[in-house]
C-alpha cells in the first residue's frame, strides 16, 4: 500500500487483514512443567540496542518474526525468530507534513500498516506503510489548556508496550492509560480513574470506558505507585486484567463490562504492607518494592491455549540495592500456567539475575525468555539470547 491510495482502500486492508492463530487446537493433557527446547540468539550491530525496547511476534509469509522498534536508527528491524538472523530493516521515513518527535510505542497490525504512538498523548498516531512510508496521522484528543492541572487531567499516559500493548481492532484502538494524576493517591482519585480508552480512527473520537475501574481490592489502602501497574490483553471476546498488587484476575467481555474474578493467587504470596505517607525515604521505597512478592505481566500462548502470569518474588535486600539502578530485577521470579479456562496447573519459580521477565514473549515454539538481565554475568551487548520454554 503506498502513501497516495485512498484512506477507504486503506481502511479495507486495515479492516480485513486481521487472522486468528492457534485456535483450533486440541484438547491436551499437561505434565505441569516447562521444558526447555531450545535457543536462539540475535546478532546486534552497532545501529542497534540489544534492550530491544520495544517488539512484537508477527507473521509474514511462512516465517516467524521479531519485529523491533530500533530506536537508535528510528527505524523497523525483523529477526527470523528460526534462524536469529535479521532479515530486513525499514527506515521510518521523515515527513514535515507530519512530523514524529521521537519513537514510544507501535502496534503492527499488517505488513502495509504500523501505528506508531506518542508518548503522553494521543494525537499524532502516526499510520505508516510497509516501506516506512507515513500514511497519515490522526489527532483525536481535545487537552484542555485552562490550567495546569486540567491540562494533565486531559491528557492519557497510555502503555503502549510491549507487555502491554495497545491493540487495533475493527477501526479502533484500544489504549490502557496509566494516569498522571496518581491514582492511589487517594480515594477520590482511585473512584475516578478509569483505565480503558478507545480511540476511533475512521471517526476521529476518544470514548474512556466508564465501567472499567480500580479493584475495589485496592481501595481503603495504602498503595506506593508500582502496585497501581496492571497488565492488559485481549483473548477471543474477552478482556483480561492483572493487577500487580491483586492476586485475582479480573475478566471482562467484549463490550469490557465484568464478568468475573478468578483466583490466580501466587504460592509466594503474603500480605502485602507498605508504609503510608508521601516522600519515602528512598531505602524504605526499595526495601519495600523487593522485599514483597508482586504481579506484573500476563501473556497469553494461542498455540498451547494457556495464560502465563509473571510474578516477582520477594527477598532479603542487600548491601547494593541503594546503588542499583533496577534493584528489583534481582528477584527471583515465577510463572504461574492457568489455562484456557483460568484453571491453574502450576507455578514454576525461576532464579534471578539470568532472564529479564519483562522482555519475554510467546511464540509458536513456546515461551521467550530473554537473557539480558543488567545483573546477569553472561551479559553480552552484541547479541540477544533466548532460552525458548514449552509447557508441556
Amino acid at each position: 500500500m503506498k502513501h497516495t491510495l485512498p484512506l477507504i482502500a486503506l481502511a479495507f486492508v486495515i479492516l480485513f487483514s486481521c487472522s486468528e492463530k492457534g485456535s483450533n487446537s486440541e484438547k491436551r493433557t499437561f505434565a505441569n512443567d516447562f521444558i526447555e527446547v531450545g535457543q536462539v540468539k540475535l546478532d546486534i550491530d552497532s545501529l542497534s540496542d540489544f534492550n530491544f525496547p520495544e517488539f512484537q511476534v508477527i507473521q509474514e509469509g511462512e516465517k516467524e518474526l521479531l519485529l523491533v522498534m530500533n530506536k537508535v536508527n528510528f527505524s523497523f528491524d525483523f529477526y527470523d525468530l528460526e534462524s536469529g538472523e535479521k532479515v530486513k530493516r525499514t527506515a521510518i521515513q521523515k515527513d514535515e507534513k507530519y512530523p514524529i518527535p521521537a519513537l514510544y510505542g507501535f502496534w503492527y497490525h499488517n505488513a502495509d500498516s504500523i501505528f506508531l504512538f506518542r508518548q503522553m498523548l494521543l494525537n499524532g498516531i502516526t499510520l505508516i506503510n510497509g516501506d516506512g512510508e507515513i500514511v497519515t496521522q490522526y489527532s483525536p484528543q481535545k487537552i484542555d489548556r485552562s490550567s495546569p492541572q486540567a491540562m494533565m487531567k486531559s491528557m492519557v499516559n497510555h502503555y503502549s508496550r510491549s507487555t502491554n500493548p495497545t491493540l487495533y481492532e475493527s477501526g479502533k484502538l484500544y489504549f490502557s492509560d496509566m494516569s498522571l494524576n496518581g491514582f492511589l493517591n487517594s480515594a477520590e482519585t482511585m473512584e475516578e480513574f478509569k483505565p480503558a480508552v478507545v480511540v476511533d480512527v475512521e471517526n476521529n473520537d476518544v470514548q474512556v470506558i466508564d465501567h472499567v475501574r480500580v479493584p475495589d481490592y485496592y481501595k481503603g489502602k495504602t498503595w506506593p505507585m508500582d502496585m497501581g501497574n496492571y497488565s492488559r490483553i485481549k483473548q477471543n471476546n474477552q478482556w483480561v486484567y492483572a493487577w500487580a498488587g491483586m492476586d485475582s484476575i479480573l475478566v471482562f467481555d467484549e463490550n469490557m463490562h465484568l464478568i468475573k474474578s478468578v483466583n490466580a493467587k501466587s504460592e509466594f504470596a503474603k500480605p502485602l504492607k507498605f508504609t503510608s505517607g508521601s516522600n519515602l525515604p528512598k531505602d524504605i521505597q526499595i526495601q519495600e518494592r523487593i522485599s514483597q512478592t508482586s504481579y506484573s505481566y500476563i501473556f497469553y500462548d494461542p498455540y498451547r491455549e494457556l495464560y502465563y502470569r509473571f510474578v516477582n518474588i520477594g527477598r532479603d535486600m542487600d548491601e547494593t540495592d541503594l546503588e542499583d539502578q533496577f534493584p528489583h530485577l534481582k528477584n527471583d521470579f515465577s510463572i504461574i500456567v492457568l489455562d484456557k479456562d483460568f484453571n491453574v496447573l502450576t507455578e514454576k519459580r525461576f532464579l534471578g539475575k539470568i532472564h529479564y521477565p519483562y522482555k519475554s514473549f510467546v511464540g509458536e515454539k513456546g515461551l521467550y525468555l530473554s537473557r539480558t538481565n543488567p545483573f546477569y554475568d553472561g551479559l553480552n551487548e552484541d547479541e540477544v539470547v533466548y532460552d525458548v520454554l514449552e509447557f508441556r
